[in-house]
């Protein structure tokens, strides 16, 4: 992972396909492995529940074009 840019509204970071999938099953599991109701998952995350699915289904597809590209040039998932 390489941070490109900070700034007081966004962060720019590259990830590659280890950081990317950590996040991704992180987020995974926090969706839809463990039941928190929605509040307690708001309180512990500090973003509600669909847009912490938004982002799941994001960064999946992104993971999932990642791979594609990947396998294209000949290298591992």
């Amino acid at each position: 992972m390489e941070i490109i840019r900070t700034t007081a509204d966004v962060i720019t970071v590259n990830l590659g396909p280890k950081d990317a999938l950590a996040i991704k099953n992180a987020l995974n599991e926090v969706c839809n492995g463990i039941h928190l109701d929605d509040w307690d998952f708001r309180l512990r995350m500090g973003v509600d529940r669909d847009q912490a699915q938004v982002m799941l289904r994001t960064i999946y597809d992104s993971i999932t074009v990642m791979e594609e590209q990947r396998l294209g040039k000949g290298k591992q998932r």
